[in-house]
Parts: C-alpha cells; sequence; structure tokens
C-alpha cells in the first residue's frame, strides 16, 4: 500500500479534513493533498510528523518506497546495459564480416 493512501485513510477514520490535519500537523494543506495523492515522497520529518498526529511508524513505508525505486533503477540500468552490449555485439560483427 503506497504511504498516500494509507495517511488519508487514517485521516478520514479520524474524522480529519484535510486542513485540520494541516493545522494538526503543522504541514501545509497542499502537501498533505500531494502525499495523499502519491505525487511525492515525504521526507522523513514529515513522517515523523505524521506520524506523531496518528500514533504510527510511518517509516516502514519509506523502506519500502526505497526498496521498489531501486529495483525499478537496477532494471532501467540492465536495460541500458543490455542495449549497449548488444550494439557492441554488433558492431565487432559488422568488422569480422568485413575481415573476412
Amino acid at each position: 500500500m503506497k504511504i498516500g493512501f494509507r495517511i488519508k485513510e487514517l485521516r478520514l477514520s479520524e474524522g480529519y479534513s484535510q486542513k485540520d490535519l494541516s493545522i494538526k500537523s503543522g504541514l501545509s494543506e497542499r502537501t498533505i493533498q500531494r502525499i495523499e495523492k502519491n505525487e511525492v515522497n515525504p521526507t522523513s520529518h514529515t513522517l515523523q510528523v505524521l506520524g506523531e498526529v496518528f500514533g504510527e511508524n510511518f517509516h516502514q513505508f519509506r523502506k519500502e518506497d526505497f526498496s521498489t525505486n531501486n529495483k525499478e533503477k537496477m532494471n532501467k540500468l540492465y536495460v541500458f546495459w543490455n542495449r549497449i552490449i548488444k550494439f557492441k555485439i554488433n558492431i565487432l560483427s559488422l568488422f569480422l564480416k568485413k575481415s573476412k
């Protein structure tokens, strides 16, 4: 579950509006909107502040997001290097054909 959905779920279960949560947390209403829409990844400080409001530990989500982002980055690197290797193989095979 994405952290924004969890925060929205908790906010609604407590009966808070986004403005109420803004006042309780000291975060801007726009920040809360962006977090709930998963447009941004909240900082560690923001997670701590929201965790204090709801009595939750949100740092577990930070680790999940990092893990997912890491996998996505590694996959992109794999695709990139795979293309480079294929390109080099094609170039080498062209040179080998010309030298025959």
